[in-house]
Protein backbone atom coordinates (compact mmCIF):
# COMPACT_ATOMS: atom_id res chain seq x y z
CA UNK A 1 0.00 0.00 0.00
CA UNK A 2 1.64 2.92 -0.93
CA UNK A 3 1.70 6.11 0.84
CA UNK A 4 0.38 9.45 -0.88
CA UNK A 5 3.81 11.17 0.20
CA UNK A 6 6.04 8.27 -1.20
CA UNK A 7 4.34 8.40 -4.61
CA UNK A 8 4.06 12.08 -5.24
CA UNK A 9 7.72 11.89 -5.87
CA UNK A 10 8.93 11.29 -8.98
CA UNK A 11 9.36 8.17 -10.26
CA UNK A 12 12.89 9.02 -11.71
CA UNK A 13 13.61 10.33 -7.48
CA UNK A 14 12.54 6.89 -6.54
CA UNK A 15 14.76 4.65 -8.65
CA UNK A 16 17.83 6.77 -7.75
CA UNK A 17 16.80 6.83 -4.04
CA UNK A 18 17.06 2.85 -4.34
CA UNK A 19 20.22 2.65 -5.90
CA UNK A 20 21.90 4.78 -3.76
CA UNK A 21 19.81 2.91 -0.78
CA UNK A 22 21.84 -0.08 -2.46
CA UNK A 23 25.29 1.30 -1.90
CA UNK A 24 24.47 2.65 1.57
CA UNK A 25 24.12 6.40 0.89
CA UNK A 26 21.53 8.81 1.30
CA UNK A 27 19.50 11.06 -1.23
CA UNK A 28 20.31 14.99 -0.68
CA UNK A 29 16.93 15.65 -0.16
CA UNK A 30 14.93 15.73 3.32
CA UNK A 31 11.81 15.26 1.60
CA UNK A 32 12.67 11.89 0.96
CA UNK A 33 13.24 10.83 4.21
CA UNK A 34 9.81 12.06 5.58
CA UNK A 35 8.73 10.31 2.67
CA UNK A 36 10.59 6.59 2.84
CA UNK A 37 8.84 6.96 6.64
CA UNK A 38 4.91 7.63 5.10
CA UNK A 39 6.15 4.50 3.36
CA UNK A 40 7.05 1.96 5.88
CA UNK A 41 4.16 3.30 8.48
CA UNK A 42 1.32 2.40 5.40
CA UNK A 43 3.37 -1.44 4.61
CA UNK A 44 3.00 -1.60 8.68
CA UNK A 45 -0.21 -0.84 8.84
CA UNK A 46 -0.89 -3.08 5.54
CA UNK A 47 0.74 -5.81 6.97
CA UNK A 48 -0.88 -6.03 10.54
CA UNK A 49 -4.11 -5.73 8.81
CA UNK A 50 -3.88 -8.37 6.81
CA UNK A 51 -2.16 -10.27 9.23
CA UNK A 52 -5.50 -9.97 11.15
CA UNK A 53 -7.28 -11.33 8.55
CA UNK A 54 -5.56 -14.57 8.21
CA UNK A 55 -5.98 -15.04 12.08
CA UNK A 56 -8.84 -14.98 11.91
CA UNK A 57 -9.09 -17.28 9.25
CA UNK A 58 -7.53 -19.77 11.39
CA UNK A 59 -10.12 -18.53 14.59
CA UNK A 60 -12.59 -19.36 12.24
CA UNK A 61 -11.92 -22.84 10.68
CA UNK A 62 -11.16 -24.06 14.33
CA UNK A 63 -14.30 -22.74 15.59
CA UNK A 64 -16.68 -23.33 12.10
CA UNK A 65 -17.79 -27.32 11.94
CA UNK A 66 -18.72 -26.53 8.65
CA UNK A 67 -16.54 -23.86 6.91
CA UNK A 68 -18.18 -22.35 3.83
CA UNK A 69 -16.27 -22.63 0.43
CA UNK A 70 -13.26 -20.63 0.05
CA UNK A 71 -11.74 -19.72 3.11
CA UNK A 72 -8.91 -21.66 2.25
CA UNK A 73 -7.62 -19.30 -0.81
CA UNK A 74 -8.76 -16.62 1.37
CA UNK A 75 -6.04 -17.52 4.07
CA UNK A 76 -3.27 -18.41 1.28
CA UNK A 77 -4.02 -14.93 -0.54
CA UNK A 78 -3.57 -13.32 2.89
CA UNK A 79 -0.64 -15.47 3.55
CA UNK A 80 0.71 -14.64 0.21
CA UNK A 81 0.23 -10.44 0.70
CA UNK A 82 2.11 -10.95 4.15
CA UNK A 83 5.02 -12.33 2.44
CA UNK A 84 4.75 -9.58 -0.54
CA UNK A 85 4.37 -6.55 2.65
CA UNK A 86 7.34 -7.92 4.28
CA UNK A 87 9.37 -8.00 1.00
CA UNK A 88 8.30 -5.02 -0.14
CA UNK A 89 9.08 -3.68 3.64
CA UNK A 90 12.79 -5.18 3.81
CA UNK A 91 13.69 -2.86 0.82
CA UNK A 92 12.03 0.40 2.68
CA UNK A 93 13.95 -0.44 5.69
CA UNK A 94 17.24 -0.53 3.40
CA UNK A 95 16.11 2.46 2.30
CA UNK A 96 15.24 4.05 5.49
CA UNK A 97 18.66 2.67 7.38
CA UNK A 98 20.97 4.92 4.54
CA UNK A 99 19.05 8.22 5.22
CA UNK A 100 19.46 7.91 8.89
CA UNK A 101 23.18 8.93 9.27
CA UNK A 102 22.33 12.50 7.20
CA UNK A 103 18.96 12.89 8.84
CA UNK A 104 21.27 12.83 12.24
CA UNK A 105 23.73 15.66 11.32
CA UNK A 106 20.71 17.78 9.57
CA UNK A 107 19.21 17.65 12.81
CA UNK A 108 22.42 19.04 14.76
CA UNK A 109 22.74 20.55 17.91
CA UNK A 110 23.22 19.49 21.50
CA UNK A 111 23.35 15.88 21.98
CA UNK A 112 20.48 15.06 24.77
CA UNK A 113 19.50 11.72 26.74
CA UNK A 114 17.76 9.24 25.50
CA UNK A 115 15.72 6.55 27.45
CA UNK A 116 13.26 3.63 25.82
CA UNK A 117 10.86 0.90 26.88
CA UNK A 118 10.03 -2.22 26.21
CA UNK A 119 6.91 -2.87 23.78
CA UNK A 120 3.82 -1.56 24.93
CA UNK A 121 1.75 -4.97 26.97
CA UNK A 122 -0.86 -3.64 23.76
CA UNK A 123 1.72 -3.94 20.51
CA UNK A 124 1.39 -6.38 17.89
CA UNK A 125 5.06 -7.66 18.82
CA UNK A 126 3.97 -8.15 22.65
CA UNK A 127 0.35 -9.64 21.41
CA UNK A 128 2.25 -12.32 19.52
CA UNK A 129 4.55 -13.50 22.14
CA UNK A 130 2.04 -13.77 24.40
CA UNK A 131 -0.28 -15.47 22.48
CA UNK A 132 1.76 -17.97 20.47
CA UNK A 133 1.84 -20.35 22.92
CA UNK A 134 -1.74 -20.14 24.24
CA UNK A 135 -2.60 -20.28 20.60
CA UNK A 136 -0.55 -23.27 19.56
CA UNK A 137 -2.41 -24.90 22.57
CA UNK A 138 -5.91 -24.23 21.78
CA UNK A 139 -5.30 -25.06 18.01
CA UNK A 140 -4.42 -28.83 19.26
CA UNK A 141 -7.93 -28.66 21.60
CA UNK A 142 -9.57 -27.77 18.59
CA UNK A 143 -7.88 -29.98 16.11
CA UNK A 144 -8.71 -32.69 18.50
CA UNK A 145 -12.76 -32.15 18.63
CA UNK A 146 -12.41 -31.53 14.74
CA UNK A 147 -11.24 -35.18 14.30
CA UNK A 148 -13.63 -36.35 16.84
CA UNK A 149 -10.53 -37.96 18.87
CA UNK A 150 -11.74 -36.94 22.28
CA UNK A 151 -15.19 -38.58 23.64
CA UNK A 152 -16.61 -36.30 26.32
CA UNK A 153 -13.91 -33.50 25.25
CA UNK A 154 -11.43 -33.65 28.46
CA UNK A 155 -8.47 -32.70 26.03
CA UNK A 156 -10.54 -30.10 24.33
CA UNK A 157 -11.52 -28.63 27.98
CA UNK A 158 -7.55 -28.85 29.18
CA UNK A 159 -6.51 -26.87 26.54
CA UNK A 160 -8.55 -24.14 27.21
CA UNK A 161 -7.60 -24.21 30.71
CA UNK A 162 -4.20 -24.47 29.94
CA UNK A 163 -4.15 -21.56 27.37
CA UNK A 164 -5.94 -19.22 29.54
CA UNK A 165 -3.04 -20.39 32.05
CA UNK A 166 -0.43 -19.56 29.93
CA UNK A 167 -2.00 -16.34 28.54
CA UNK A 168 -2.43 -15.06 32.12
CA UNK A 169 1.28 -15.60 32.86
CA UNK A 170 2.45 -13.63 29.80
CA UNK A 171 0.19 -10.82 30.32
CA UNK A 172 1.80 -11.11 34.15
CA UNK A 173 4.82 -10.62 33.19
CA UNK A 174 4.86 -8.24 30.18
CA UNK A 175 2.36 -5.69 32.68
CA UNK A 176 5.15 -6.12 35.17
CA UNK A 177 8.34 -4.96 32.85
CA UNK A 178 6.53 -2.58 31.17
CA UNK A 179 8.44 0.48 32.05
CA UNK A 180 11.65 -1.64 32.37
CA UNK A 181 14.31 0.10 30.42
CA UNK A 182 15.81 -1.35 26.72
CA UNK A 183 18.44 1.23 25.60
CA UNK A 184 19.81 4.59 27.53
CA UNK A 185 21.71 6.82 25.47
CA UNK A 186 23.58 9.69 27.71
CA UNK A 187 26.90 11.22 27.58
CA UNK A 188 27.93 8.34 30.03
CA UNK A 189 27.23 5.96 27.04
CA UNK A 190 24.95 3.36 25.96
CA UNK A 191 23.53 1.01 28.24
CA UNK A 192 21.29 -2.04 27.72
CA UNK A 193 19.46 -2.81 31.21
CA UNK A 194 17.42 -5.65 29.64
CA UNK A 195 20.57 -7.59 28.75
CA UNK A 196 22.26 -5.98 32.05
CA UNK A 197 25.08 -4.40 29.35
CA UNK A 198 26.69 -1.33 30.33
CA UNK A 199 29.39 0.15 27.42
CA UNK A 200 31.20 3.66 28.37
CA UNK A 201 31.79 5.84 25.22
CA UNK A 202 35.53 4.85 25.40
CA UNK A 203 34.63 0.96 24.36
CA UNK A 204 32.71 2.39 21.58
CA UNK A 205 34.15 1.86 18.11
CA UNK A 206 31.73 2.71 15.55
CA UNK A 207 27.35 3.60 15.88
CA UNK A 208 25.05 2.46 13.01
CA UNK A 209 21.83 1.56 11.72
CA UNK A 210 22.34 -1.70 10.47
CA UNK A 211 25.64 -3.83 12.16
CA UNK A 212 28.24 -4.60 9.24
CA UNK A 213 27.32 -8.57 10.01
CA UNK A 214 23.67 -8.02 9.07
CA UNK A 215 23.62 -6.12 5.80
CA UNK A 216 20.51 -6.70 3.82
CA UNK A 217 18.02 -7.56 6.62
CA UNK A 218 14.78 -5.67 7.29
CA UNK A 219 15.59 -5.04 10.49
CA UNK A 220 17.11 -1.42 11.70
CA UNK A 221 18.04 0.36 15.25
CA UNK A 222 20.86 1.40 17.30
CA UNK A 223 24.21 -1.06 16.59
CA UNK A 224 26.98 -0.20 18.30
CA UNK A 225 30.59 -1.77 17.81
CA UNK A 226 32.77 -2.46 20.26
CA UNK A 227 36.34 -1.42 20.56
CA UNK A 228 37.19 -4.51 22.65
CA UNK A 229 34.01 -6.99 22.80
CA UNK A 230 35.61 -9.72 25.62
CA UNK A 231 36.24 -7.10 27.82
CA UNK A 232 32.88 -5.33 27.60
CA UNK A 233 30.87 -8.96 27.81
CA UNK A 234 33.00 -10.24 30.69
CA UNK A 235 32.24 -7.31 32.69
CA UNK A 236 28.73 -8.03 31.97
CA UNK A 237 26.82 -9.85 35.07
CA UNK A 238 23.91 -11.42 33.59
CA UNK A 239 20.95 -13.14 35.52
CA UNK A 240 19.73 -16.80 34.48
CA UNK A 241 16.96 -14.93 32.13
CA UNK A 242 19.25 -12.71 30.45
CA UNK A 243 21.64 -15.76 30.40
CA UNK A 244 18.70 -17.94 29.00
CA UNK A 245 17.63 -15.11 26.63
CA UNK A 246 20.83 -13.35 25.07
CA UNK A 247 23.50 -16.14 26.31
CA UNK A 248 26.89 -15.38 27.58
CA UNK A 249 27.92 -12.77 24.88
CA UNK A 250 31.63 -14.35 24.00
CA UNK A 251 33.10 -11.64 21.98
CA UNK A 252 30.41 -10.62 19.70
CA UNK A 253 31.72 -7.26 17.90
CA UNK A 254 28.06 -5.49 17.63
CA UNK A 255 25.42 -5.01 20.07
CA UNK A 256 22.11 -4.21 18.07
CA UNK A 257 19.05 -2.61 19.65
CA UNK A 258 16.43 -3.19 16.62
CA UNK A 259 12.88 -0.89 16.27
CA UNK A 260 10.97 -3.66 17.10
CA UNK A 261 12.01 -4.42 20.44
CA UNK A 262 11.11 -0.98 21.80
CA UNK A 263 8.53 1.20 22.06
CA UNK A 264 9.37 4.57 21.22
CA UNK A 265 10.85 5.97 18.02
CA UNK A 266 14.82 5.03 17.64
CA UNK A 267 15.44 7.58 15.13
CA UNK A 268 16.02 9.80 18.35
CA UNK A 269 18.52 7.23 20.13
CA UNK A 270 20.68 6.54 17.01
CA UNK A 271 21.13 10.53 16.52
CA UNK A 272 22.24 11.13 19.74
CA UNK A 273 24.11 7.85 20.40
CA UNK A 274 26.38 9.52 17.10
CA UNK A 275 26.34 13.07 18.56
CA UNK A 276 27.71 12.04 21.91
CA UNK A 277 30.26 9.16 20.35
CA UNK A 278 31.39 12.29 18.25
CA UNK A 279 31.77 14.61 20.90
CA UNK A 280 33.40 11.90 22.65
CA UNK A 281 36.20 11.28 20.57
CA UNK A 282 36.92 15.53 19.98
CA UNK A 283 37.14 15.07 24.01
CA UNK A 284 39.93 12.41 23.20
CA UNK A 285 41.67 14.11 20.61
CA UNK A 286 41.72 17.01 22.46
CA UNK A 287 43.64 15.53 25.04
CA UNK A 288 45.87 13.94 22.69
CA UNK A 289 47.12 16.74 21.16
CA UNK A 290 47.01 18.72 24.49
Amino acid sequence: MPSPAWLRLPKTVRREVWRLAQAGLPHPDPAVHEAVRAQRRALDWAWRSVALCWLGTCIYRGLATDPVEGWRLVSWVAVGLMMMAGGVGARFAQIDAAQWPAAAAREGGAARPVRLRLPAPWSLRTIVLIGLAPAIVMWFGLWTRGREADPGRPLFTGSVLVALLLAAIGFAVVWWRRKRLVLEVDEHGVRLPSRGLDVPWDQVAEIAAVPADRKGQELIGVAVRLRDPRAVWAARRPSFWRRLLWGRGGSRPWIFVTEAGVREPMFPAYAAALAYHAAHLKAEERQTSG
